[in-house]
């Protein structure tokens, strides 16, 4: 619309009754409002639109933080499982470690009892061989004494430790088995374990190669106990060899 259309003297209009240009005036602001509605109701048409897609877009961002937050739990789960993870394989590599050492130790230990174990049964077997020595020496003995004593042995093993017992007088049907003394043997340690007939006390003192305490009676020389006992059996004890009398 040209507003030079417009320009006009308006006594001049109603003078003459000419409304020509009040008529396209009026029909030009008609034109106008119809314009301006139609302007007003685009502008509300298009804030509607930008209404509606502004709804949608915070919905989207309304469901995109939830997505956010659900992946963000998500990664802070995974975070804690891998630090989880993460410290359940230190502590089985400690415990490995550990397991390594102790296997190690255990190798040791057993390498080191194998190797005790040698050494103890080296040490029975050496033992064992001095015992014997010890006993073929005493056999040797015996053997004099048998025959210019009177003197028998019987032995008996029971793990380290030997029980003997010497009796005397046996070649007399009077006296067969009625004098003998028991003993035992470990480590060259010599145990009076019986004397029959019993000893009163002082004639046991006569012998003096024994040594008594409150838990057992000692022997320090076997060889010169034996001459001891069998001369006590002499003296206090009516021994009666074949002939009826004692023989010193």
């Amino acid at each position: 619309m040209d507003i030079e259309e417009f320009k006009c003297n308006l006594f001049d209009v109603f003078q003459k009754d000419d409304y020509t240009i009040l008529n396209k005036l009026i029909s030009s602001c008609q034109e106008f409002r119809l314009s301006v509605d139609a302007k007003i109701k685009q502008r509300h048409l298009y804030e509607k639109e930008c209404n509606e897609k502004k709804s949608l877009n915070v919905n989207k961002m309304s469901e995109l933080q939830k997505k956010i937050g659900t992946i963000k739990f998500d990664i802070d789960k995974v975070i804690l499982e891998q630090k989880l993870i993460d410290k359940k394989k230190s502590t089985a590599i400690r415990t490995q470690d550990s397991l390594k050492e102790e296997l190690k130790k255990g190798k040791d230990q057993r390498e080191a009892l194998s190797l005790q174990m040698v050494d103890l049964q080296i040490e029975k077997e050496e033992r064992r061989g001095k015992q014997l020595l010890q006993w073929d020496a005493i056999k040797r003995a015996l053997r004099v004494y048998k025959v210019n004593l009177d003197i028998h042995i019987d032995l008996e093993q029971t793990n380290d430790c030997q029980y003997i017992k010497f009796s005397f007088f046996k070649t007399s049907q009077m006296t067969k088995d009625k004098y003998f003394i028991q003993l035992s043997c470990n480590n060259n340690h010599w145990k009076i374990h019986q004397i029959e007939p019993k000893l009163k006390k002082e004639h046991l003192k006569e012998a003096s190669a024994y040594q008594d305490s409150p838990e057992h009676t000692t022997v320090t020389d076997i060889t010169l106990f034996l001459y001891q006992i069998r001369r006590i059996f002499l003296k206090y004890y009516n021994v009666r060899q074949n002939e009826g009398k004692a023989v010193t």
